[in-house]
C-alpha cells in the first residue's frame, strides 16, 4: 500500500523560496563539518562517559519522584549547584533506606547526556546516607581488628548459671529497656532479685559511662549474671557499644555477660564480644532465667520420685529386720550385727538420696535446655516469620505484574495514536487527492493544470484547481 503524502500547511501568502546559483569557485569555499543536533548530543554524551567514568557526589535531595516504574528520579545539590538523577528500579531496590525530600547523601554513578533533550544527568547504581558510610566502614574495620585479636571466639564465652541468685542491669534507669527487662523477670522467676547500675546510653560520654558500671558491677561481685542492654536506635545512637575499651573490657570480665543492644536487626560490637547474645531486652531476660512454674513442675516430680524411693528403702530394710529378727538368737550380738548393718544400710541410703539428687538435678537442667529449645513460641514465631515472608513475595508480585500491564497497556496507546493519521494532521500536514478518483497525490506527474483536487486538513477539506 503506498503512503499518502503528509505536506505542512504553508500560509496563504506564503511564497515557495526560489533556487539560487553559487558560481563561486569551489577552492574559495571553507571545508568544515556540519553535525546534526543528534550527531552532537551523542558526541558529548560519548565525552562525558568516556572521559569521566563513575564517580562519587555528595548533596542533598530535592525534587524526588518515586515513578510508578520503580524508578527513582530527584535533583542532587550544594548550595551553588545541581544535577538531574536517576537510579532505576533494578538498582535502587537493594537499597536498605527509602530517601526523602532534604536527605544528605553520597552518590556513586556515570555523569551521561540524554541526547534527545540534550538534558546532562547523572545515572546513580548505588546511594547512602552522608556519614552513615564513614561510620559503617569504620565499624566494620574494628570489628575485623577484634575478630582477628580473638575477642568473639566462641572458646572465650562463660556458660550463664541456670538459676542466678542476682542478676545486675546496666543501662539507663529511665528508658524502656529496663521497664521490659523487669517486666519479664517479675513475670518469669520473681525470686530473683535485681541489681541496676545505671548509665547513660547515648552520647559523646556514654562509653566511659557504661565502662565505669561494669567495673563497678566487677568491684561489688554480687551478681552472677550481668545484662547490659538499651532500646533501638540509629547507627549513631548505638555508637557507644562499638567502643573499643568496653569491648576488651567486657572480654576481661569474669561475670558472664549477656547484651541486648537495639533491635533484632542491629548488630554492635558489645553484643559479638558478650557471652550471650538475645534480639531485644525481654528476650534476653526470657533467657537469664528459668520458668517458676516449669522449676515448681519439676521440682514436684522429683520429690514424688524421692518419696517413692524413700518408701522402697524403708520397706525393703523393714522386711530384712523382721527376717533377722525371728533369727535373731544372741540380742547383744544380734544387735549389734543389725547396727552394724544399719549403719551400713544408711550410709548406702545417704550415698544412693545423694547420687539420685544428682542425677534429677542432671536431667531436669538437660529437660530444660531442651524446653528452651524447643519452646512452642519460637517455632510458632517461626512459622510467623514464615508466613509474612510469602505474603510479601505474594503482594510484590502482584504489584510487579499489575505494573508490568500498565506498562504494556501504556505503550500499546502511545503506539497507536503515534501511528494515527488524524495526530498526523492535527501536526499540520494535509493529504491531497484527486477530486474525481480520490487516489492520493504524492507527486507533481501525477497532477496537470485544470484538474480538480481536494486538500484534506485536520479540521475539514478544501476543493482547489491547479494553475
Amino acid at each position: 500500500m503506498r503512503k499518502p503524502y503528509l505536506q505542512p500547511q504553508q500560509p496563504s501568502n506564503q511564497r515557495p523560496a526560489e533556487s539560487l546559483s553559487l558560481t563561486t569557485e569551489s577552492n574559495q569555499i571553507p571545508q568544515r563539518e556540519v553535525l546534526t543536533v543528534s550527531q552532537l548530543n551523542r558526541k558529548a554524551k560519548q565525552l562525558m562517559e568516556l572521559e569521566l567514568g563513575s564517580l562519587w557526589i555528595e548533596g542533598e535531595i530535592s525534587n524526588f519522584i518515586q515513578a510508578s516504574s520503580g524508578h527513582w528520579y530527584f535533583t542532587l545539590k550544594d548550595n551553588s549547584a545541581q544535577i538531574k538523577c536517576a537510579i532505576f528500579k533494578f538498582k535502587n531496590r537493594r537499597l536498605q533506606f527509602l530517601p526523602k525530600e532534604g536527605d544528605k547523601v553520597i552518590v556513586k554513578g556515570k555523569v551521561s547526556l540524554y541526547e534527545a533533550r540534550g538534558d546532562y544527568q547523572m545515572i546513580a547504581d548505588y546511594m547512602e546516607p552522608s556519614g552513615l558510610g564513614k561510620l559503617q566502614l569504620a565499624l566494620n574495620e574494628l570489628i575485623n581488628q577484634l575478630q582477628q585479636q580473638g575477642l568473639f571466639s566462641s572458646s572465650l564465652k562463660k556458660q550463664l548459671p541456670f538459676l542466678p541468685s542476682k542478676i545486675g542491669v546496666i543501662t539507663s534507669p529511665t528508658g524502656a529497656a529496663i521497664h521490659d527487662v523487669l517486666t519479664v523477670l517479675s513475670r518469669h522467676c520473681p525470686m530473683v532479685p535485681v541489681i541496676i547500675y545505671p548509665t547513660q546510653v547515648q552520647g559523646e560520654n556514654a562509653s566511659s559511662s557504661i565502662i565505669r558500671a561494669l567495673k563497678t558491677a566487677q568491684q561489688r561481685n554480687e551478681c552472677d549474671v550481668i545484662l547490659m542492654t538499651r532500646g533501638g536506635g540509629s547507627l549513631e545512637d548505638l555508637w557507644c557499644f562499638n567502643d573499643e575499651r568496653l569491648a576488651r573490657e567486657i572480654a576481661k570480665c569474669a561475670i558472664p555477660i549477656v547484651a541486648a543492644i537495639g533491635h533484632e536487626v542491629d548488630v554492635t560490637i558489645t553484643e559479638l564480644v558478650a557471652d550471650l547474645r538475645a534480639a531485644t531486652p525481654s528476650a534476653a531476660a526470657e533467657l537469664m532465667v528459668p520458668d517458676q512454674q516449669v522449676l515448681w513442675q519439676k521440682t514436684d516430680i522429683l520429690l514424688q520420685d524421692l518419696n517413692a524411693v524413700l518408701q522402697y528403702n524403708l520397706g525393703e530394710l523393714q522386711s530384712r529386720l523382721n527376717i533377722a529378727r525371728l533369727k535373731l538368737r544372741d540380742p547383744e550380738q544380734t544387735i549389734l550385727k543389725s547396727a552394724r548393718q544399719l549403719e551400713q544400710f544408711r550410709h548406702r541410703l545417704l550415698v544412693s538420696f545423694r547420687d539420685l539428687i544428682n542425677a534429677r538435678s542432671t536431667s531436669l537442667d538437660s529437660l530444660t535446655r531442651k524446653l528452651q529449645i524447643n519452646h512452642p513460641k519460637e517455632k510458632l514465631l517461626s512459622k510467623k516469620h514464615q508466613i509474612d515472608r510469602l505474603e510479601n513475595r505474594l503482594k510484590n508480585s502482584l504489584a510487579v505484574l499489575f505494573e508490568k500491564k500498565v506498562n504494556q497497556l501504556a505503550i500499546s496507546a502511545s503506539n497507536l495514536n503515534t501511528l494515527s493519521p488524524l495526530s498526523t494532521l492535527a501536526r499540520g500536514y494535509s493529504i491531497t487527492r484527486d477530486k474525481s478518483t480520490q487516489s492520493v497525490i504524492s507527486k507533481m506527474d501525477q497532477v496537470e493544470k485544470k484538474q480538480l483536487v481536494s486538500i484534506l486538513l485536520s479540521d475539514g477539506e478544501i476543493d482547489c484547481q491547479v494553475l
